[in-house]
């Protein structure tokens, strides 16, 4: 037993202080769950591990500054969470991010495959909303899928005007992509409703792209109407 303590603890040790982690992050027989989890616990009480959820640590750093243990940076907190549901950041903080507004997030929006509640995590509160891609968790398709989740939410990201996100991510994203990038969109668009689709379109005619224009087109009903708020070049 002694051993199998030894070899958890020099586990944990090796995962890098501020990260977070939970039980699948360790190697040990499924049988010693239930010990490996009285260790985390006692490690917690101890302060050596801080407990930030249903069975999720983190060890601490030390400031330089002699501050005490620091908190869970931000940014850990995103990629725990992102990894947890499945899912990516989107909504109004990458927008802000995007500088497609000024406004700051009071709610991180996380885009899951999966419904899940809103719910508060540390001193982040939290809602999900639907991911139009089953490949939401791929880290180089999540740049698309924010700007296609943009053009969704353009009517309501605050601060802004339809016209405004029209033309910011037109001249920002869309006339700067290459043509494989483009091709990209055109086929991600693809699973996101027809008004995001009809956007896509108008964009890929304004920036002279009249071959992607035709293909994202093909997908939309002639007899269909929008009322998106803006007006092409």
């Amino acid at each position: 037993m002694a051993s199998f303590r030894k070899e958890i603890l020099g586990q944990i040790e090796r995962i890098d202080a501020g990260r977070i982690f939970t039980l699948r992050d360790l190697s040990f027989d499924v049988e010693k769950t239930a010990n490996v989890a009285v260790l985390l616990s006692e490690q917690s009480r101890k302060g050596i591990l801080v407990r930030i959820g249903k069975g999720a640590y983190y060890r601490p750093k030390r400031s330089v500054l002699g501050l005490g243990k620091l908190p869970v940076y931000q940014d850990e907190q995103f990629r725990y969470l992102t990894e947890k549901l499945n899912g990516y950041i989107t909504g109004t903080y990458v927008y802000n991010k995007m500088e497609l507004t000024e406004q700051v997030a009071t709610t991180i929006t996380i885009a899951t495959p999966n419904p899940v509640r809103r719910f508060r995590f540390r001193n982040l509160d939290v809602e999900c909303v639907k991911a139009y891609s089953m490949d939401c968790s791929d880290k180089n398709l999540v740049p698309y899928l924010r700007l296609l989740d943009a053009i969704k939410d353009m009517k309501r990201i605050p601060g802004t005007t339809s016209q405004d996100i029209y033309n910011r991510v037109k001249a920002q994203y869309f006339s700067e992509y290459s043509l494989p990038e483009l091709e990209k969109i055109v086929s991600l668009a693809k699973s996101y409703p027809p008004r995001v689709r009809k956007v896509v379109a108008d964009i890929l005619g304004d920036i002279g792209q009249t071959v992607l224009q035709m293909e994202i087109t093909k997908t939309l009903l002639p007899t269909t109407r929008f009322n998106l708020g803006y007006k092409t070049a």
